[in-house]
């Protein structure tokens, strides 16, 4: 691990979005401090409606007189951390999948690949919505869409690391001491699959960031009153001719948050094994 590291921080690009990744997810945190101005609190007198931004509100205030900055702290939290979830349920769906798919093998392979080819050729924003309407639009929907449809990428490359390794030797002397199918799994297979399953991980963050994000923006994902990065910056959208920077804050947070981690995954995928440069994007 310290050798990742020192080969990370080596990397300026990756030190760099390491960094922002770090900003971003204390903005997150701060959510959970900032107790004097709430993000759903509002003035409907005159002077306090879209404000420019000010000592008092740094990033002005919107049509009904709310802080956006406090807007925006917690529109991280909720964006953060459906990025993250979104990652984790298809770390686990995609790595059991796949995992049961590449170390069986034979026709429980091929139906299990059959299943997935299936789901690869449903449309993910056909598939979104339609769960949109089955759940509703909130956290739960969302997450549930956005883990729909991005397990796939995580089931293939288990699927494929599992089946370069299990005719490995160590593998091969774990058969001959005796060891069950779920110890050589858990013990021998998983860990030699996990980097590139780590990669994958990093890559889906800012996917599902984005993905949430437009949902929002066109009126399909997180209704009112949750906020995210996403439903404000379909609030600034309204007044984007004459109050700019409704639109302009939400909508820089998403691009550096997006950016800096695909930079963090590039900076990842070098460090922790090189050979993975064209493959790991390639099964996503």
């Amino acid at each position: 691990m310290e050798r990742v590291l020192k080969r990370l921080m080596s990397m300026p690009t990756a030190t760099v979005s390491l960094l922002l990744v770090a900003a971003v997810c204390l903005l997150a945190a701060l959510s959970y401090l900032n107790v004097q101005l709430s993000p759903y609190s509002y003035d409907q007198t005159t002077a306090d409606i879209l404000m420019p931004p000010s000592a008092q509100h740094p990033m002005g205030t919107d049509e009904l007189g709310r802080d956006l900055f406090s807007r925006v702290i917690y529109g991280s939290r909720l964006s953060i951390s459906i990025g993250i979830m979104t990652a984790v349920v298809a770390f686990i769906v995609g790595t059991v999948y796949g995992a049961v798919s590449g170390y069986i093998g034979g026709k429980v392979d091929s139906l299990l690949m059959r299943g997935v080819d299936v789901a690869y050729a449903l449309p993910d924003l056909l598939v979104m919505i339609l769960i949109g309407v089955l759940v509703g639009r909130g956290t739960l929907g969302i997450l549930i869409a956005l883990g729909l449809v991005s397990w796939r990428g995580v089931a293939r490359l288990v699927r494929a690391q599992f089946m370069q390794l299990k005719s490995e030797e160590f593998v091969e002397a774990a058969r001959a001491q005796g060891q069950t199918h779920f110890a050589i799994i858990v013990k021998h297979l998983l860990p030699n699959s996990i980097g590139p399953v780590i990669i994958a991980m990093t890559f889906t963050v800012p996917a599902a960031i984005l993905s949430e994000s437009t949902l929002s923006f066109i009126g399909l994902g997180l209704s009112p009153p949750a906020c995210s990065w996403g439903t404000l910056a379909a609030d600034g959208w309204r007044s984007l001719q004459t109050h700019p920077h409704l639109i302009l804050c939400p909508s820089m947070l998403i691009f550096v948050s997006v950016l800096s981690f695909n930079f963090l995954g590039d900076g990842l995928r070098d460090a922790l094994d090189p050979r993975t440069r064209m493959n790991v994007r390639r099964d996503l």
